[in-house]
């Protein structure tokens, strides 16, 4: 997958209204998805590339962050959801968030034509629907739903490939709270196992077949898929079960070897400032490198299809605001290449290449390199080997200030930060306090965690700003905790949720 790629996978599990109950098979299904497409062996998505929105429980805001990803997108948009499907009265498909109300699905659920609308607005090449959820709203032993023949009418979007659940009830195991909606894991049971006889890599209208005769044979709703155009024969998946053949090949096996032995054979660099910017602005694949230790040992994997120099300067920017790494152990190799990059896909030959040597990269899909995907990933809870995990964010971090002394608004200082800080400092700059409230800049550089206890103080306990390891949020909010916190500010009252792990400089 390329940087212009984005997968936003959808579920949701658990509802306030009593009518809609709970299904944990939704989040195991969700986390089931998340898995297949980051396998490097199977789908190939960087982690960067996958945006989990678990739970979300208003509508509108799903809305708004969908059309925003969508938007954003260049490539290939997937969009996966699970969860309650419901039909309003005026038969208009809507898909539940946690605050959905039965009995107004128009006005508390997505309704499809939203989804279809950032389809329509967004500049992706290549859209995928996958959607694991049915058309009505009581759920007894699975989700209950009205026909099929609703979703053709909202789904017919040209250059689009819808996959759906069922025609009436998407079934859901009744007791088993391991397991996932029953089309969704018989879908990545399909993928993990590969198809004999169909070709290298899998279009979701080759997994199609097999889905269909699957949940047929055991007594389960039957799929529904739709494809416009050529989007339907879009590799989905690598087939493992691929045992060669006599077909044609987009890129002969030789090409293929060539390729791995020149990128294999390019020298290294030190990742600093000054050799980055002898890069050109160039597509190409490149490696990160980590030079420390006995071996060189390869961190990341990946392809810009625009400007090396640019991607590598940001992965520089980002790895020096992080504790418990430093950029002088790293260095990088690069090919630039003239194919189209987004139907070659070369770092995941490179990956496939070293994933059968033993060797997997330790930064891809692992979230490096990743963009800020919105408020709701903020409560996702990281697992041990994340990057933001092993190298969260350096709050003595340097800040200059251009004017010592000058007083400014809550706002500018926020401008400020957000240009002077190599992590991602997110809040609602258009909140008319902020522009209210003012303060006076100190003498700099003074370390961000200073910073942000200056701009706490000055904005009262009405305020909290929260250092996550990825990033920091500044909300309107009284108490708020998030599960990857570092540290809390409110007010003129600090708390710190995990022990220091950066030694910076006292100023």
């Amino acid at each position: 997958m390329g940087s212009d790629d984005a997968a936003v996978l959808i579920g949701v599990s658990r509802y306030r209204d009593p009518s809609l109950l709970d299904v944990p098979a939704a989040r195991n299904s969700l986390h089931a998805m998340h898995r297949l497409l980051t396998t490097p062996e199977l789908c190939g998505w960087a982690e960067d590339q996958v945006h989990v929105l678990e739970d979300p429980t208003g509508a509108t805001d799903l809305a708004l962050e969908l059309h925003r990803l969508a938007e954003e997108t260049t490539g290939t948009l997937l969009i996966y959801f699970v969860g309650h499907g419901v039909v309003s009265k005026s038969g208009a498909l809507c898909l539940a968030a946690g605050d959905t109300q039965l009995r107004y699905p128009d006005l508390t659920g997505l309704e499809y034509d939203k989804v279809r609308s950032a389809l329509l607005d967004s500049p992706a090449q290549v859209k995928l629907v996958i959607l694991d959820c049915c058309y009505s709203g009581r759920v007894i032993h699975g989700l209950a739903g009205a026909g099929e023949s609703r979703l053709v009418d909202h789904t017919d979007v040209r250059g689009v490939y819808t996959l759906t659940a069922a025609d009436q009830v998407a079934h859901v195991p009744s007791r088993d709270e391991t397991a996932g909606t029953s089309f969704t894991q018989v879908l990545c049971d399909i993928v993990r196992s590969g198809i004999p006889g169909a070709p290298p890599t899998l279009a979701l209208t080759d997994i199609y077949p097999r889905l269909k005769n699957v949940l047929k044979t055991r007594g389960l709703p039957e799929p529904n898929q739709r494809g416009t155009d050529t989007v339907e024969s879009y590799p989905f998946s690598r087939n493992v079960a691929y045992a060669g053949g006599t077909g044609f090949r987009l890129l002969p096996q030789e090409h293929v070897d060539h390729f791995l032995r020149m990128l294999t054979a390019q020298p290294r660099h030190d990742l600093t400032a000054e050799n980055i910017e002898k890069l050109q602005d160039w597509p190409g694949v490149y490696l990160l490198h980590r030079t420390s230790g006995e071996a060189p040992e390869v961190l990341y994997a990946a392809r810009n299809d625009r400007s090396l120099a640019l991607r590598l300067g940001q992965h520089l920017r980002k790895i020096n605001g992080r504790c418990r790494i430093d950029a002088r152990d790293l260095s990088f190799s690069y090919l630039k290449l003239d194919d189209d990059l987004s139907v070659v896909a070369p770092e995941r030959l490179v990956l496939r290449h070293l994933h059968a040597q033993g060797r997997s990269p330790l930064w891809n899909n692992s979230g490096f390199g990743s963009n800020d995907a919105g408020r709701r990933r903020d409560y996702r809870r990281l697992g041990d080997d994340h990057f933001d995990m092993l190298h969260p964010i350096d709050l003595s971090w340097p800040v200059h200030l251009n004017a010592p002394d000058l007083e400014v608004t809550a706002r500018e200082m926020a401008v400020h930060l957000r240009a002077q800080l190599p992590y991602g400092f997110r809040t609602e700059l258009g909140d008319a306090e902020l522009g209210r409230t003012r303060l006076t800049l100190p003498q700099s550089p003074l370390p961000a965690d200073r910073a942000f206890r200056l701009l706490a103080a000055a904005l009262g306990d009405a305020w909290q700003i929260s250092a996550l390891v990825g990033q920091v949020l500044m909300y309107r909010e009284r108490g708020g905790r998030y599960p990857n916190a570092i540290r809390y500010y409110a007010g003129t009252q600090t708390l710190t949720e995990m022990p220091e792990v950066c030694k910076g400089p006292a100023f």
